[in-house]
């Protein structure tokens, strides 16, 4: 009879710390990663990843959060809408996650914002800019601490209306939500700024494009003196490279070609390029050297360049929003994000309580040969734009008021 009922309550245990509650493992809280880990994407998923686990590693190693070490459960969403959201589900529903985590592809970020409400968990978007996720699909469980897609280029349009005389823009983007809003923003932006400026060409792509030949061709042929793309991964560093070996030597605005696996291989094909985002390895203040350092020390020796740095900050802001509600409630978590301010690398950080968009400054970089950071050409900071230079009113930024 002792046997059995020792068998049961064995049995009983296995099954409670499967379905991952929460109090059967009071010395711990679960952060789940929904991310791309597997085919061409896979190495913004893995600086994604990178930028987590030192936001975690620096708390757990500083007393942990509420009383409790954080610990990641790591999924691969493929990169497909539909497979994220079973891997959302299982994060919530079996290992009890607090928090869902996921930047890489605005199209799958998209859908893991929709599928929150039933699940009562917040989903944090570090990287995923398309406007609709805050915007037009907003819903009071997801919290983008990163910049959205219109914030992005307003920094762009900022450094080409302001900076230069170059007035023919032709966008070369990715043909999905994200590449859709890229060209309609930054085009809203620059007519703003400088009405002279004219569009001579859009094209939009598909993600995981190998060959850009026509693309150049209709860009050089078109008469601009500079293009807006806000290519990322694999479609970034083809577009420069082969533009390049095409005899295309325009100015290329970009949004992600701050990252480091990018600029390995572009290396000097990217001369000329400007780059915004929310920060950029090399701004020359106390406090942004600090955040460097502070960064290179809980990730074993990296730098937070690309979506490895959005990663991290997110996640910072995130763990402090849990500081200051007290709890690991969802409700009392969202209540205490709403409105919050956090000291960024460049400037303070507001989350805007209406859409849960984080309103951040941004810095501009140039392509810089030799830098303190990489063996290869990387960037180098030239401009601060504050947070009210690029912020977007809720009506500019297509916000709708959550409907249950």
């Amino acid at each position: 009879m002792k046997k059995k009922i020792t068998i049961v309550l064995a049995l009983v245990l296995a099954v409670l710390f499967s379905t991952g509650l929460s109090w059967a493992t009071d010395d711990v809280v679960n952060f789940g990663i929904c991310e791309i880990r597997s085919g061409a994407f896979k190495t913004n998923g893995d600086r994604t990843i990178w930028g987590i686990k030192a936001a975690v590693k620096e708390a757990n190693e500083n007393g942990g959060l509420l009383g409790k070490e954080i610990n990641l459960i790591i999924e691969d969403n493929q990169m497909k809408g539909n497979i994220a959201v079973q891997k959302v589900k299982k994060l919530v529903m079996k290992d009890d996650c607090v928090v869902v985590i996921q930047g890489s592809s605005s199209g799958v970020g998209g859908a893991i914002g929709q599928a929150m409400p039933r699940l009562k968990r917040i989903y944090l978007d570090t990287n995923a800019e398309a406007m609709g996720i805050t915007g037009e699909n907003f819903n009071p469980y997801v919290f983008r601490t990163c910049l959205n897609a219109g914030m992005h280029v307003k920094a762009l349009a900022n450094y080409f209306a302001h900076e230069t005389d170059l007035r023919k823009v032709f966008f070369v983007n990715q043909d999905y939500s994200w590449g859709y809003d890229v060209a309609e923003y930054y085009e809203n932006a620059i007519k703003e700024m400088a009405p002279d400026t004219e569009v001579v060409g859009k094209e939009f792509h598909p993600v995981f494009n190998k060959d850009f030949a026509s693309y150049v061709n209709k860009i050089i042929s078109s008469g601009a003196d500079y293009v807006i793309s806000g290519n990322w991964g694999t479609d970034m560093t083809q577009l420069v490279v082969q533009s390049r070996k095409l005899g295309m030597d325009l100015p290329i605005g970009a949004t992600f070609l701050d990252d480091d696996g990018v600029m390995s291989i572009a290396k000097e094909a990217a001369k000329g390029c400007i780059q915004a985002n929310m920060y950029i390895l090399g701004v020359d203040t106390e406090r942004a050297r600090e955040f460097e350092n502070t960064f290179h020390k809980y990730s074993d020796g990296k730098w937070p360049s690309f979506v490895i740095m959005e990663a991290y900050i997110g996640t910072k802001m995130f763990i402090e929003a849990v500081r200051k509600a007290g709890s690991f409630d969802t409700e009392e978590i969202i209540k205490a994000f709403e409105g919050m301010t956090w000291e960024g690398p460049v400037g303070t950080i507001t989350m805007r309580k209406e859409d849960h968009q984080a309103q951040t400054p941004a810095v501009i970089a140039k392509y810089a040969e030799k830098n303190k950071y990489y063996d290869h050409p990387y960037l180098t900071p030239v401009k601060i734009i504050p947070a009210e230079d690029i912020s977007l009113t809720l009506e500019e930024s297509g916000w709708e008021p959550w409907k249950k």
